[in-house]
């Protein structure tokens, strides 16, 4: 589900000025080079080609924005006095798109390049659907300093889908497909996610009945997130990690290892999304993040190579047979590595925080809850009823339900990709390699393209609904929560299926609700409820 690519144009840090001369003169022909390598698959991509409208379109500088002040830039408006200082992400673009319209500039900021933001899903699909065989998807750049410099000894150049770009992210997104897009092979997890999900209403159970309002405790979050390493390790490390026990040591592996995820989204998030001296100087956060990803690197090179010594060698075995670390393991052990931690680093926090959401909203509306209950009681006569996939293929509202979480609450509050040539976008010249952000999140909280947009409300999702709620009525480009096109999200089976069977098993065992004030949601790298998960949950009888 985590949908951000790195830049290319990384700068070795260093505090000589005339190494730092030299290391942005070679970056930045580094990256005008990889623009023109990137494009050349596909027609119209000179600089000098000129689409449809395009001389009757305004020029490019006068897309509206805010204008920079000499040296603080715009900086200033995100610091305490400034317009835009705590603004939610749904507050701040609200802001933007009512100042500035469909299209808006962003730039100005420390260390950023300008940035285009677009509340059209006309425009958003014209970008998306000229995206190229290669789309550019930057940003993160801490991160590809990581794996292309700091510890470019360990990658070799491998550093995975997160941070490649070109020709090197097309060839290692063409072999993992064949291995993560299947759904027979992610299918073949389903019955130990199954057993662990079980493993997560037990714990579900024991926090009710030690807590007087059968209420779950306030690090909620911690268990959703314990979940969901545990059915990530099934797909990368082939093994059970032990991550639901009851009082897990707080020092333990596991626990090690979602504080290491967590500690890198915050880190990344000061480093490439706040202003920041890293690239000048080692700052404190960047020794922060180098540490968290040592640890994430660590773990996996041993997980890696605990598989390789368990491996059955018998060539006979079908492929298919084999695990999915096995097959990554097959191609080689840079690919293995490079992807599990891939899955790891992306997996942890965002189908955790997307099931904390749709609990929440479960919780908020009973309606919706019952109806989905009566759903899962054809297809589960038992509370122990295991989830099959005939049983899945059977369920449309666990499928709705999980849409319409995924509406209001996505992960990515939009789409980030750079244009690959020249275009108009609402009636403005766009050049190419500009960085464009389409806001999907606004888009989807929009009354004009979901009716009865701040309720949540299933229902839009299912085939048959006729009415004005309907999906069929929705522009296809407003909601993209995995993604769209080459890069949308690998991990999007897999998390689809996470989720599905624990909603399936959570509300077949429980009734839940919310009694407290609505939570707040949020943003800092990722989106999603902010307040401690503190649902009811009330054991069904039968």
């Amino acid at each position: 589900m985590f949908k951000c690519g790195l830049l290319l144009n990384i700068r070795k840090i260093s505090t000589s000025s005339a190494q730092k001369a030299e290391q942005a003169i070679a970056s930045t022909t580094l990256r005008d080079n990889y623009y023109q390598k990137i494009g050349k698959k596909d027609a119209n991509n000179d600089e000098n080609f000129k689409p449809e409208g395009w001389d009757e379109a305004k020029p490019f500088e006068e897309i509206p924005g805010y204008r920079p002040l000499p040296l603080i830039g715009n900086n200033w408006r995100f610091l305490p006095g400034g317009e835009f200082y705590n603004l939610s992400p749904i507050d701040l673009h609200l802001k933007i798109n009512k100042k500035c319209g469909n299209l808006a500039m962003l730039d100005g900021l420390l260390g950023k390049k300008p940035m285009i933001l677009s509340y059209d899903p006309n425009d958003i699909e014209k970008v998306l659907r000229n995206e190229g065989t290669w789309p550019i998807r930057e940003g993160l750049e801490s991160l590809n300093y990581y794996r292309t410099e700091e510890r470019k000894d360990i990658f070799h150049g491998v550093v995975g889908l997160t941070t490649s770009q070109g020709e090197d992210w097309f060839n290692f997104r063409s072999i993992v497909n064949k291995i993560l897009m299947q759904p027979r092979v992610i299918e073949m997890y389903l019955d130990r996610m199954d057993s662990v999900t079980n493993d997560l209403l037990d714990n579900m159970k024991y926090f009710a009945k030690t807590d007087p309002n059968n209420e779950m405790p306030d690090d909620f979050q911690n268990e959703l997130h314990k979940w969901s390493l545990e059915s990530i390790g099934l797909i990368a490390f082939n093994k059970r990690l032990g991550c639901l026990a009851i009082n897990l040591d707080p020092n333990s592996e596991v626990q090690k290892i979602i504080d290491s995820v967590l500690g890198m989204f915050d880190a990344i998030y000061k480093l490439d999304i706040l202003p920041s001296m890293w690239k000048i100087y080692k700052t404190k956060t960047l020794k922060k993040l180098i540490s968290h990803l040592d640890y994430l690197t660590q773990v996996n090179t041993k997980f890696i190579d605990e598989c390789l010594a368990n491996s059955n060698p018998d060539p006979n075995i079908p492929e298919h047979e084999r695990s999915i670390l096995e097959r990554l393991i097959k191609v080689n052990k840079k690919v293995a590595l490079a992807m599990t931690l891939d899955l790891t680093n992306a997996g942890i926090d965002t189908t955790g925080k997307t099931l904390a959401a749709t609990l929440y909203y479960l919780g908020k509306n009973p309606k919706v809850q019952e109806n989905l209950r009566k759903e899962l009681l054809l297809h589960m006569p038992n509370k122990d009823s295991p989830v099959t996939s005939e049983m899945l293929k059977d369920c449309p509202y666990v499928k709705a339900v999980i849409k319409e979480t995924t509406r209001l609450a996505p992960i990515a509050i939009g789409n980030l990709r750079t244009t690959v040539k020249n275009m108009v976008l609402s009636e403005y010249q766009v050049p190419k390699g500009v960085l464009c952000l389409g806001m999907n999140l606004l888009l989807s909280l929009d009354e004009k393209y979901f009716p009865r947009s701040k309720e949540f409300i299933p229902e839009r999702w299912i085939r048959g609904t006729i009415n004005d709620l309907s999906y069929k009525n929705v522009h296809p480009f407003v909601n993209l929560p995995f993604g769209f096109g080459p890069r949308s999200c690998i991990g999007k089976r897999l998390a689809q299926l996470e989720l599905e069977v624990a909603i399936a098993k959570i509300v077949r065992n429980f009734e839940i609700s919310w009694n407290r004030p609505d939570a707040a949601f949020g943003s800092k790298l990722l989106y999603g409820i902010m307040d401690p998960v503190k649902i009811k949950v009330e054991e069904i009888n039968s």
